[in-house]
């Protein structure tokens, strides 16, 4: 079966240019892969345009037809192979046309269907340029290989022991495959979203039940660092991380990998190797950013990255009792889940119970709060002024004086901390703070870590 399965997202798939570097990186490999790939650049944003403005459906059509055709009309040479090609994004495109038409077009179960486009066409598209450029390969699509999650919509899993018997049927030609990300198909049939960013999980997913001994991502970062560039100053290159630290970072703010990529990885040790191919691509060499692996590595300052997300809001739940009282976190949650609502952190105590959610979720949560507090008279309370910050190193809680390094730095900063947890994860503490300070919180963190020597 084939060991690696190789995953370019949309940021890669920018300009016509970049796809010369996606022949010369497939190139590269010296056996047959499964590439998995993403929508172009920009696509998916405008297919949810579609599907709130009607107006829009026409000139989107055109537009997906244009540039969907100008990169088959630039890499492949073959008319032939340009008019087969070109038939095939035709029909594709007629059958998005149709769910745009359609009555059931504002039907979740439709809008999931409609948002799958921009990967069934790019995929059409690339393993079309690649066949004809020396890579010879062939389409897989999720919904003909059995690649099936629950019917969880936006927000699908895959079901790894029965898409592993799939795959193991559909992909055992010892060819290199072109499979679209972003979603799969649930046993009743319907296309299920695998979240934004969702192409990583689906690569992640797929190399557990292929087998593979190798995860390779190629991004237009250069891997993971010790902090946000854009903020801040001096940053340093992470060599390797753990999955418990990739996990942590991606799910605090770090955002290389989708949060959900590690998982399936971890039970067969399957290796996550981060390329950026503009500037490591050469033929046969494997000049990897970042590595991740089942192995752990400490460094002299533990820490090895501070991240952080502003998307973040705060719901309180408040009063004398509210933690300790019998049943009501489990309904609270249990409301959450039925409504779709992810929690991103709940922290409790006698008299208060605080949850932390995207902010896009706070308003409905609250409402759910609301109804749930009708008969408990407690009182509830919203933030959505708030972002949080983690520091994430494995040996982070076993170290002793980092926690004291980190918030003594703050304390310097003048910038309060509103909420802290540490001991939840082994490889993580994470704090609340004001949103207008997370930028000067992270510098000055980094700079006691990682910068003091310079001072």
């Amino acid at each position: 079966m084939h060991k690696t399965v190789l995953k370019v997202g949309g940021s890669n798939l920018k300009s016509i240019e970049d796809f010369s570097r996606i022949i010369s990186l497939m190139k590269t490999y010296e056996r047959p892969v499964i590439l998995v790939v993403s929508a172009f650049y920009g696509v998916t944003d405008c297919l949810e345009k579609a599907v709130s403005d009607e107006s829009y459906a026409g000139e989107l059509l055109e537009y997906l037809h244009r540039v969907h055709r100008l990169v088959l009309e630039r890499y492949i040479i073959d008319k032939d192979r340009i008019v087969r090609a070109s038939e095939e994004l035709t029909v594709c495109l007629s059958a998005l046309e149709e769910l745009l038409s359609s009555k059931e077009r504002h039907q979740v179960a439709t809008i999931n269907e409609i948002l799958s486009f921009g990967e069934k066409l790019s995929a059409r598209v690339i393993q079309a340029l690649l066949d004809a450029n020396a890579v010879a390969c062939r389409l897989a699509l999720p919904e003909e290989i059995g690649f099936v999650s629950n019917q969880r919509f936006y927000q699908g899993s895959i079901l790894l022991k029965k898409s592993s018997h799939n795959l193991k049927k559909h992909l055992n030609a010892d060819v290199t495959w072109v499979v679209p990300g972003f979603y799969a198909i649930s046993e009743q049939g319907k296309t299920v979203l695998l979240g934004r960013g969702g192409t990583d999980y689906s690569a992640a997913c797929l190399a557990h039940c292929v087998g593979a001994s190798y995860l390779d991502v190629w991004k237009d970062v250069e891997g993971y660092l010790s902090g946000d560039p854009k903020i801040i100053s001096g940053v340093k290159k992470i060599s390797h991380l753990s999955y418990q630290e990739a996990a942590e970072l991606s799910y605090f703010g770090a955002k290389i990998l989708h949060p959900r990529t590690i998982r399936p990885l971890v039970s067969k040790r399957i290796q996550v190797r981060l390329f950026n191919p503009e500037k490591h691509l050469e033929p046969g060499i494997r000049n990897e950013a970042t590595r991740i692996s089942y192995k752990t590595t400490t460094g002299k300052e533990v820490i090895k990255s501070v991240t952080s997300d502003e998307d973040v809001a705060l719901l309180k739940l408040k009063g004398s009792g509210v933690g300790i009282k019998k049943g009501i976190l489990a309904e609270v949650t249990g409301a959450f889940d039925k409504a779709h609502i992810n929690i991103r952190s709940v922290v409790t105590s006698q008299t208060a119970i605080h949850f932390i959610f995207s902010r896009t979720n706070l308003q409905a949560a609250k409402q759910i709060v609301d109804e749930i507090n009708r008969n408990l008279d407690f009182d509830t309370e919203i933030d959505d002024d708030i972002a949080w910050v983690a520091a994430v190193g494995q040996g982070i809680n076993q170290k002793e004086g980092v926690a004291a390094r980190i918030f003594t730095a703050l304390a310097k900063a003048d910038i309060n901390v509103q909420q802290i947890v540490l001991g939840a994860s082994e490889v993580a503490i994470y704090f609340v703070v004001q949103r207008k300070l997370v930028s000067k919180a992270v510098q000055s963190i980094h700079q006691e870590i990682f910068n003091h020597n310079n001072q």
